[in-house]
């Protein structure tokens, strides 16, 4: 089931008494969207702001029978459960535990937040030992555990992988299966790429990878007979977590002004490879090489022209310089239908900056004559005033004189009443 139709059940149709179940390989992105939307759809439901919506996570594979268990305390000769710190218990619970420990000289801590909201988060429930498996059943079919129950409106999800050909793990009880509202968890690859552009937009993953998906979707979620062949074979694959953490390398590559998505194919290959095994790594670092470079994204140019930008724009002019005119012909056509702001126009003066003279010549030019308003609102720096003039005019002067250029800025400083080295700023407003 896709991500809306899951939200709209959860939104809708999910008690806290019932207990969701989100089957699915690994890496798919199901403790990712329980902490996340899943968490934000609970906050709203139940009109709270999110920070008191605490999503509780536990891996049942790795855990220990004291993680679930707890410890037990003697008071008048009966034993009491005392289930470990991260499940919230109910009030009642609390208060009868908090009398009986005052009654006997010793303090009660308590530890639930009794206006909050939590959801249990159990990753892999169908991997722990016999103990675990016992316990967890109690959770997610009762909401309590060893007899203490869970504190009022507390949700219980629960995460597995359902391929038993290449998972371990034992088959849930029939009891568990009846009272477990179980969904394949299958976000939809629009969904999947919606969400990379949000993490781009962050500025928490490389654009290159959703650049790369975009072209082949067919790479975000593997077919499990793909993943089944590659488990036999002892080979890596790639899941959507793999392509998010790759992405998250990438951007950290780029903060550290190391960008090695351009120029940098075998070293991008065996980084790669860590991430999404070899085969795939191959592929994205030859995209990154041969088509990302000539897709330039004009969309990008405008709304985001960093550092990243500038290299991928600069790389594909140097490769192919007749590129140049065609982007700026598309660019313009975006700029002419968009109402500028601040950082639109010193994103366009960064693209300029990236251009050859006749690439600038042909969009400022075509700018001036399709829309001139725009163009004079634009050039208002002396800085943008420079970038055009010194693509347009000659630089050379004839007979040892002064060039066009050289006129131009001895005039242009001199009406101004600013310096040479001011016509370097974008910083500077002039009349127009």
């Amino acid at each position: 089931m896709d991500i809306n139709s899951i939200n709209r059940f959860i939104e809708n149709g999910l008690l806290p008494s019932h207990t969701l179940g989100l089957m699915g390989n690994h890496g798919i992105g199901k403790t990712s969207y329980v902490h996340n939307t899943v968490r934000k759809i609970i906050a709203k439901k139940h009109g709270l702001p999110l920070d008191r919506v605490h999503v509780i996570s536990r891996c049942v594979s790795i855990m220990d029978p004291a993680d679930l268990i707890g410890n037990f305390q003697e008071f008048g000769g009966r034993t009491y459960s005392c289930p470990p710190s991260w499940i919230p218990t109910c009030k009642a619970y609390d208060d009868k535990m908090a009398q009986l420990y005052e009654e006997n000289g010793m303090h009660y801590s308590r530890l639930t937040q009794y206006d909050d909201i939590y959801i249990l988060f159990l990753d892999e429930c169908k991997r722990g030992n016999a103990v675990i498996q016992d316990g967890i059943m109690e959770l997610l079919l009762e909401h309590r555990l060893f007899g203490v129950d869970l504190k009022e409106n507390t949700y219980v999800v629960c995460a597995d992988n359902d391929n038993a050909t290449i998972y371990n793990g034992t088959r849930r009880d029939p009891a568990q299966e009846s009272r477990i509202k179980n969904f394949t968890f299958a976000p939809t690859d629009k969904e999947y790429l919606e969400d990379f552009s949000r993490r781009v937009e962050a500025g928490q993953i490389h654009e290159a990878v959703p650049d790369f998906l975009r072209k082949y979707p067919e790479f975000i979620v593997l077919p499990t007979k793909t993943i089944e062949e590659l488990a036999i074979q002892g080979k890596k694959g790639p899941s959507p977590r793999d392509w998010t953490h790759l992405g998250e390398c990438l951007m950290n590559f780029s903060n550290n002004n190391d960008d090695i998505t351009t120029g940098n194919v075998n070293f991008l290959t065996e980084i790669a490879s860590a991430y999404v095994g070899f085969s795939y790594a191959m592929k994205f670092a030859e995209f990154c090489e041969v088509d990302r470079v000539h897709e330039i994204d004009v969309k990008k140019i405008l709304q985001s022209m960093d550092k990243v930008m500038v290299k991928v724009v600069r790389e594909a002019f140097k490769n192919n310089i007749k590129l140049a005119v065609p982007t700026c012909h598309s660019l313009l056509e975006l700029v002419k239908s968009t109402r500028l702001n601040e950082k639109h126009e010193k994103n366009i003066l960064a693209f300029l900056e990236c251009c050859p003279n006749e690439a600038i010549v042909a969009f400022v030019k075509g700018w001036m004559k399709e829309k001139k308003d725009q163009f004079l609102a634009w050039r208002k720096t002396p800085k943008r005033y420079k970038i055009y003039n010194a693509a347009l005019m000659n630089k050379e002067g004839k007979n040892g004189g002064a060039s066009a250029y050289d006129a131009w800025v001895l005039n242009f400083t001199k009406m101004n009443n600013i310096s040479v080295s001011d016509l370097d700023r974008d910083d500077i407003i002039i009349a127009a």
